[in-house]
Formats: C-alpha cells, sequence, structure tokens
C-alpha cells in the first residue's frame, strides 16, 4: 500500500445528455442526469483507492450546501478529505454536457485558483497533482526529492510544472509543439523521466530522452468521455507504484480508462473494482 496524495479537485458536476454534439447555431434536446461527484480528486483516487493504497485529497470547496454534499459524498467512497480546506464562499457546480457520441464539454465557473492550506512537507510515496495556476510549482519542486512526482499537463501550456512523469492528452499539447519532449522539459526540468500523452481511441505514448513507446486502447463502445483521462493517470500511477516498466504501466492506464469510457459515470464505475480484484 503506497501513500499517495492528489493535489486536485473536487467537483460537483451536473451533467446534461444531449441528442447530438455541440455546434454553432445548434438547437439540441438534452436529459438532465442531476449531480455527481467529479472532478480529479475523486476521478483518480477511487481507482488508486479501490487498488489497496491510503488516498488523501488536497483540494479546496465552500462553505455552502454544496460544499457539504461533494465533502460528505467523497467520504461516503472511502475518501480521506481531512486535508481538504473549506473556504467561506459558494462551491458552485460544473455543467457537464454529454453529447450522443460519449464526448463531453464542461462549463466551469471561473474563479481564483488558489492552493488549500496547508500543504502538507512529509514524504510520501506519490504526489499527483492536476490543479490550475502557477503557485503550485514551487510546492511540487520541494517535493521532488523525496517522492514521486506526477503531474497533469498544465493547461495554460507555460506554468512550470516540476514533476517526473508528466501527463497529456495530444488535443492540448500536439498542435502546439513538434518537440513534444524537449517542451515537456521546460516545463517540468530535467528531474522529467516520462511524458506520457494519450490518444483517446488510438491510444497512448510515452517519451523519454532516449525512449518512444507507443500501446492501443482497448476496443470499447465509448458512453461517457468524463473523467477518462483522470482514470488513466491512476492506473498510471498504481503500475509505476508497483514498479512495472513504463510500457506494461500504460497498457494498465489504458485498460483502466476504458472501463471509465464505458460508464455513465465521471468516478471509475465497479468493473474496474471487479477487475481490481481479480
Amino acid at each position: 500500500m503506497a501513500k499517495i496524495r492528489l493535489l486536485a479537485n473536487l467537483n460537483c458536476d451536473h451533467v446534461l445528455l444531449l441528442n447530438d454534439a455541440l455546434a454553432p447555431g445548434g438547437r439540441i434536446l438534452y436529459q438532465d442526469q442531476g449531480r455527481r461527484l467529479g472532478g480529479g480528486g475523486a476521478n483518480t483516487g477511487i481507482g488508486l483507492l479501490w487498488a489497496g493504497h491510503e488516498v488523501r485529497v488536497l483540494s479546496r470547496v465552500g462553505q455552502d450546501a454544496t460544499g457539504e454534499w461533494i465533502l460528505n459524498t467523497a467520504q461516503e467512497l472511502g475518501l480521506d478529505v481531512s486535508e481538504v480546506e473549506q473556504f467561506c464562499g459558494a462551491t458552485g457546480e460544473l455543467l457537464v454536457l454529454v453529447d450522443n457520441q460519449g464526448e463531453r464539454t464542461i462549463l466551469r465557473q471561473a474563479t481564483p485558483s488558489c492552493l488549500p492550506s496547508p500543504l502538507p512537507s512529509t514524504a510520501l510515496d506519490c504526489l499527483y497533482v492536476n490543479y490550475q495556476g502557477e503557485a503550485v510549482g514551487e510546492y511540487m519542486a520541494d517535493m521532488l526529492s523525496q517522492t514521486l512526482v506526477v503531474s497533469q499537463y498544465p493547461k495554460d501550456n507555460t506554468w512550470l510544472r516540476p514533476c517526473h512523469i508528466m501527463i497529456a492528452s495530444a488535443a492540448d499539447i500536439s498542435a502546439q509543439h513538434q518537440d513534444l519532449w524537449h517542451h515537456a522539459r521546460t516545463l517540468a526540468g530535467d528531474s522529467l523521466a516520462w511524458l506520457v500523452v494519450t490518444h483517446g481511441e488510438q491510444g497512448a505514448e510515452a517519451f523519454s530522452a532516449t525512449q518512444h513507446l507507443r500501446v492501443p486502447a482497448p476496443d470499447v463502445a465509448v458512453i461517457d468521455a468524463t473523467g477518462a483521462g483522470d482514470t488513466f493517470a491512476a492506473g498510471l500511477i498504481h503500475g509505476l507504484l508497483n514498479a512495472l516498466p513504463m510500457a506494461s504501466a500504460l497498457n494498465q492506464a489504458s485498460q483502466w480508462a476504458a472501463y471509465a469510457l464505458s460508464s455513465s459515470s465521471s468516478i471509475p464505475c465497479t468493473r474496474l473494482k471487479d477487475y481490481l480484484k481479480q
């Protein structure tokens, strides 16, 4: 069992199922599916919890009914939220629009990207960062010498993310940069060992200073893509903490993501839990 801390959001996802893809000027019917727990803290954390790890979430929620619902729901699922900071203000919901192909569009209210306080400085087995803003880079740099640091690619694509493993979707990183490894090193620094790039149904690849690996994605009918990237990250972390070589860790992460893609939820479905029991 590894000690893992997730610096990632806990969200209240309000899901609308659309009968067509979003398009300018379109008229689309929807079904209101209500709210469900989401965010990287939950989507990544649940799978790692089911895999037997000690998982604690570092995040912020408001001191309102939505914030209390998030904390209570996360606790009921077994997540440790003792280090989640509650701030004076509204949490707000995320609108998750899921089209008829399972692709999702997320609408989020603009809020300041403040770090939860205090952030732990003790040694961990893994720190996973999926958090917006520039300030988190200094904390990550301080943790590099004592823990495996895994980071999602920063949406801003310029924020520093000192880490050992960086995960990016091809949609976020490939369009703007030809030399992906060099670009990732400018954000992660010399500590970067691997850049992992996901390509959806085309699988995933990993780059190091000397290697380039690629694995296919499992064949799966996509129902809802929400949380699939977060679940992929969880599977990768689990594999790396169990000393799997990168190619094997990629295959495992892709299998975890396939379970997320084939279910109508943000957090991992129970089929992943059954798979881990096997």
